[in-house]
């Protein structure tokens, strides 16, 4: 907090004028007198007061006054005592240098305060870096942020509120027990109703999405003052991030305002990057699902055939509860799987009769295909392994590597299951299609030797629910006429 001027000046004449005014009041038989702005005696440190002059002539029968002031403001007056006009030069003369010299003073330590503060930020900024994850969640990284906060903004509750799609809500700890008031906030949701209510209506009031909102809530417990700032997504404002405190306690200082806007720059950051990600990607999923849909097209019988593996794959991934990142390498997994068929001829793919092993051997080419058509494109490198080995089999006589159990990816062997069942209940050229029943006894059958048995357990399970009912393709005699 900062000192007031009446005492930082206080300070400064004790500090630095005593030796001055001793020295000239020797030198001329003199006593010199440095007081403040209200006539009380800074120097000698011997207390009295000597109400300065009201009149213009600032000549008064105790003495001659000269005012002290620092840029343009009146800090205190230099006394000689007795009638000392001849001195009068020199008395302004020695108020102006003490004016210059606490004025230098101030501004050398008002730009070491904001040194200070600057390194401060520079050093918090650099401890979110070393924290913060790009290929981690929001959710994730905004309470990593939180948490390296929290201990510089003690006691003060620090709370922040997404309001759009992707629903969070944090806290941090406060002092145990924390305010009666606070307390109460904090365990109804409800309750901050009237903050989300505020934001928008100052924020809409004064016009810019970055500024600070302060504001009070009255709980049965008293008074609770806070400073909110948005945080937002690119240009939409998905929630806050504010500080809280209960009247009892000290106002909010402007080095802890200072961190919470450095905070919440830092989050509406990551959602920024987050939500750009995401378009990012739904974009070039988008186009990827053209890409396949061209692909498929090339054979006539497989139309459709790689979005639903994309859609089973998906379901069973859900179904084994696998995490949401790992979810979304699937998904482009199954989507992209048959990619290598782009380099085999059409008239293989669409041979009605048995292949020859010299064509056998050209289909058993487009895993490998496609993942040297995908591997160029960095986003995408996670999933190859997916691609690659999704016609490898759980007993190790699969292709293109042989692998076996758990060394097959396990995006692969999820695959594996939901291709398997695609081409059984879809027309080919070489045979018709055969119904779901027929589908589902196979894969029941191959559980342990060519798919992986807990997959199949999934798969089977959602297949009981009718969860695959939508996903078989409609008859080839029905495609054809379309």
């Amino acid at each position: 907090m900062k000192t007031p001027p009446q005492e930082a000046f206080a300070a400064f004449a004790q500090e630095r004028c005593g030796d001055t005014l001793t020295a000239l009041s020797t030198a001329l038989g003199v006593p010199f007198l440095l007081l403040d702005t209200e006539g009380t005696l800074l120097l000698p440190l011997n207390g009295g007061v000597y109400p300065p002059p009201t009149g213009s002539t600032g000549e008064p029968e105790r003495g001659t006054w000269a005012p002290i002031r620092a840029r343009g403001d009146r800090i205190g007056y230099v006394l000689a005592l007795g009638r000392q006009a001849a001195l009068a030069p020199l008395i302004r003369s020695l108020a102006r240098q003490i004016g210059r010299e606490f004025a230098n003073e101030a501004d050398l330590e008002q730009m070491t305060d904001r040194l200070a503060q600057s390194y401060d930020e520079l050093n918090l900024l650099y401890r979110y870096t070393r924290i913060l994850r790009p290929d981690e969640s929001f959710a994730v990284n905004a309470e990593r942020l939180l948490d390296e906060t929290v201990a510089m903004l003690a006691p003060r509750l620090l709370l922040l509120r997404r309001t759009d799609e992707e629903p969070l809500a944090w806290n941090s700890p406060v002092e145990s027990p924390p305010a009666a008031a606070l307390h109460w906030l904090l365990h109804t949701e409800e309750r901050l109703t009237p903050v989300h209510h505020e934001l928008a209506r100052r924020l809409a009031q004064i016009g810019d999405p970055n500024a600070r909102v302060p504001g009070t809530l009255l709980t049965p417990h008293g008074m609770v003052d806070y400073t909110l700032l948005a945080i937002q997504a690119r240009d939409q404002i998905i929630g806050w991030i504010g500080l809280f405190r209960d009247e009892a306690e000290a106002p909010f200082e402007t080095n802890e305002v200072r961190v919470l806007e450095c905070l919440a720059t830092q989050v509406t950051n990551i959602a920024t990057s987050r939500r750009l990600h995401h378009e990012l990607s739904e974009m070039l999923f988008n186009t990827i699902r053209g890409l396949v849909a061209a692909i498929d097209a090339k054979d006539e019988y497989t139309r459709g055939h790689s979005e639903r593996v994309y859609n089973i794959s998906v379901m069973i991934a859900e179904r084994l509860a696998l995490p949401q990142d790992q979810i979304q390498r699937i998904s482009w997994a199954a989507l992209l799987h048959d990619i290598g068929k782009i380099a085999i001829d059409g008239t293989i793919l669409n041979k009605p009769g048995r292949l020859t092993d010299e064509e056998y051997e050209t289909i058993k080419r487009h895993p490998a295909r496609g993942c040297r058509v995908l591997e160029p494109i960095p986003q995408l490198r996670e999933i190859l392994p997916g691609i690659r080995h999704h016609h490898e089999r759980f007993d190790g006589r699969g292709y293109p590597d042989g692998v076996e159990g758990e060394q097959i990816p396990l995006v692969a062997r999820i695959i594996a299951v939901a291709d398997t069942f695609d081409a059984i209940v879809s027309t080919r050229a070489y045979r018709q299609a055969r119904t779901s029943e027929d589908a589902l006894a196979e894969i029941r059958r191959g559980a342990g030797s060519q798919f992986d048995p807990d997959i199949v357990s999934a798969f089977l399970a959602l297949a009981a629910e009718g969860a695959l009912d939508t996903l078989t393709p409609e008859p080839a005699e029905e495609r054809h006429a379309a």
